[in-house]
């Protein structure tokens, strides 16, 4: 029989992106959510679905029965590492093989002292490895769905691109190459075991992110210092000091760093910022999200 693997954030930027792909490999998927609806328009009966949440055991405990592996994800909040904490045990519980976890950016989790959610991934870090499971943590640099969603707005309005981080230069990641390296971890014969920073291809500041759209756009571009919009009304306390948290560690060009993880994994180079900006500029509109799973990068 074929091990089955569960998804948690499945209907999110990143846990669909995971679960397509896991189809496209015949894997039986199972994903929880509280959105059935939402899983039956993604996916239809080609994935199991299990409805419950983090915060009720009962549904965590039917959700992990007879699963093989997991893929641990769940929104930037005060309870995620209580959520997460609390598939590790129903997992443990339920003999899973492999945990594959999307844990916060590395710069947040060496600076837990000055992140909030660096520290709750952190915590989950530690029950994982206390767990025994086998497991994989990925920590993916700024995504480049969040993080240059601001940029591509401006730029359709007409705009110069939003200094959100100083002069600072950020290695943004796709999070198609971050679903390939998760789905190569859930998949792979032999458990893919460690902690892996992922990065883009390149680091870059505003004014070379200006410069790119300026050769898309064929026109001027430049760079606005103007303060960044107010948080809508959905984004809560905590979720705003941790956003606020990674914009003061990104200007300390913590974001800064450039690996070859994602090339090693998928044998390609990692989306560059050029063609991400390239695809969105010629989209007729902003992506829909629909999302359970992330608010942010992490």
């Amino acid at each position: 029989m074929a091990a089955t693997i569960l998804v948690t954030g499945a209907t999110g930027k990143l846990g669909r992106r995971v679960v397509s792909r896991l189809l496209q490999k015949e894997a039986e998927v199972r994903v929880l959510t509280r959105r059935r609806d939402d899983a039956l328009k993604l996916w239809g009966d080609r994935v199991e679905i299990a409805e419950g949440n983090f915060s009720d055991p009962a549904s965590l405990k039917e959700a992990a029965r007879r699963i093989d592996r997991v893929f641990l994800l769940s929104p930037l909040g005060e309870t995620l590492a209580a959520d997460q904490r609390a598939v590790i045990d129903a997992a443990l519980s339920a003999g899973v093989s492999r945990i594959v976890k999307i844990s916060g950016s590395d710069w947040t989790i060496r600076n837990a002292a000055r992140s909030i959610s660096g520290a709750a991934h952190a915590e989950v870090e530690r029950r994982l490895a206390e767990s025994g499971i086998a497991h994989t943590v990925l920590r993916p640099n700024a995504w480049m769905q969040v993080a240059l969603e601001p940029v591509v707005a401006a730029l359709r309005k007409g705009e110069d691109v939003p200094a959100r981080f100083g002069n600072a230069a950020v290695s943004f990641i796709d999070a198609d190459d971050i679903a390939d390296v998760a789905v190569h971890a859930l998949t792979s014969s032999a458990p893919v075991s460690g902690t892996f920073v992922l990065t883009g291809g390149e680091a870059l500041t505003a004014l070379e992110i200006a410069r790119i759209a300026a050769r898309i756009l064929h026109r001027p571009v430049g760079v606005s210092h103007n303060a960044a919009p107010a948080f809508p009304p959905h984004v809560g306390a905590f979720e705003q000091k941790a956003i606020g948290e990674f914009g003061q560690l990104i200007r300390e060009n913590l974001a800064a760093s450039v690996n070859d993880i994602i090339q090693q994994t998928t044998g390609r180079l990692p989306r560059s910022v050029e063609d991400y900006l390239r695809a969105r500029l010629a989209a007729a509109a902003p992506q829909g999200d629909n999302s359970e799973g992330e608010k942010t990068w992490r």
